[in-house]
């Protein structure tokens, strides 16, 4: 009876459960920010009788401003534009992020790849700042990685120190880099 070695089988192809996206996603923001610490599936913003989300990753740059980055995250670059988008454009937050399974995961339409290159679907109606676009995709050896399609731009949030310091306070980082 002839052995399967572990290399010799080939990964897995399709879709992912979203959970395995977290980890990817908050690398590729990890890369951009200093000293960030990140959280996955928290409530956001931390306040009680205001409307609030659960944001599938929040990253706070501890370093210099504080910036507070969102993430949801979507099965496919078409729900990421709709539904993604309609979820975190209301979210206070510095910069926000749509992510999706692309790349060696789930094909990508191409009307959902023209609005992507349009960034409509990305602006606010009015005021600065643009929805960012994660990629996740499949690597080499089954592993998953994420790049950035199109980056964040700052949006005004208002005044949420008060929210970001009780928010920290709270919630146990999920990833904490230690200055």
């Amino acid at each position: 009876m002839a052995g399967h070695s572990i290399s010799a089988a080939r990964p897995r192809r399709g879709p992912v459960r979203e959970e395995r996206c977290l980890e990817p996603v908050a690398r590729c923001l990890m890369r951009t920010l200093l000293v960030p610490n990140v959280y996955f599936s928290r409530v956001w913003p931390p306040r009680e009788g205001a409307d609030v989300t659960c944001v599938d990753v929040v990253a706070i740059d501890r370093a210099g401003t504080g910036d507070v980055h969102v993430v949801e995250i979507k099965m496919s670059l078409a729900d990421a534009l709709a539904d993604g988008v309609h979820v975190i454009m209301g979210v206070p937050a510095h910069y926000r992020w749509v992510a999706y399974q692309g790349e060696g995961l789930r094909p990508v339409g191409m009307s959902a790849m023209l609005s992507l290159q349009s960034e409509k679907p990305l602006l606010p109606k009015k005021g600065m700042g643009r929805i960012g676009v994660i990629e996740v995709v499949r690597m080499a050896g089954g592993d998953l990685g994420a790049n950035i399609r199109l980056k964040a731009e700052r949006f005004q949030p208002g005044d949420i120190d008060a929210l970001v310091q009780e928010f920290q306070r709270r919630e146990k980082p999920d990833i904490e880099f230690k200055e």
